[in-house]
């Protein structure tokens, strides 16, 4: 009797081992706002950034009031290329769209700092873009690989 329990037992845990191993990995996506002053006060950024008007951010991403998006944006005051933009979507068309608008701006910002600040290029070039569920995060940051670390328990590869 003895040896059927221990067996069972044997069993029973490697049941909930393998359970515990088959999840997804991924840690539950925190507000936008905490995971925002993780990237903050991680020092990821050269500068300290400023939080942008939800306007702004809407036009420098080209969304509409219909677009439904919840955004949240810091962006540098100019002297660097730095910024960190969080987006929660309604729905995957807008995802979809609100993810080529951020290849676009990322691409316009590259050619406009190509001519008058060149070394900001690097980062926008390395810029961290996460996509989970309905939510997207871009972050052009002096350490990339950082944000990366930061962001990979919630947004894994």
């Amino acid at each position: 009797m003895k040896r059927i329990l221990s067996v069972l037992a044997v069993l029973l845990a490697l049941v909930l081992l393998l359970a515990a191993c088959s999840g997804s990995g991924k840690k539950p996506l925190p507000a936008p706002d905490e995971l925002a002053r993780t990237l903050l006060e991680s020092g990821v950024f050269s500068e300290a950034l400023e939080e942008a008007d939800p306007d702004i951010a809407s036009y420098l991403y080209g969304l509409t009031e219909a677009d439904a998006v919840e955004l949240h944006s810091w962006l540098s005051t100019g002297a660097t290329a730095e910024e960190l933009t969080l987006f929660v979507c309604g729905d995957d068309a807008v995802l979809k769209t609100l993810r080529e608008s951020a290849d676009a701006r990322l691409e316009f910002q590259k050619q406009t700092f190509a001519d008058y600040a060149p070394d900001e290029v690097p980062k926008l070039e390395k810029a961290v873009v996460r996509v989970r569920d309905r939510v997207m995060v871009v972050c052009v940051a002096a350490d990339p690989e950082k944000v990366a670390n930061l962001l990979a328990p919630y947004f894994p590869a």
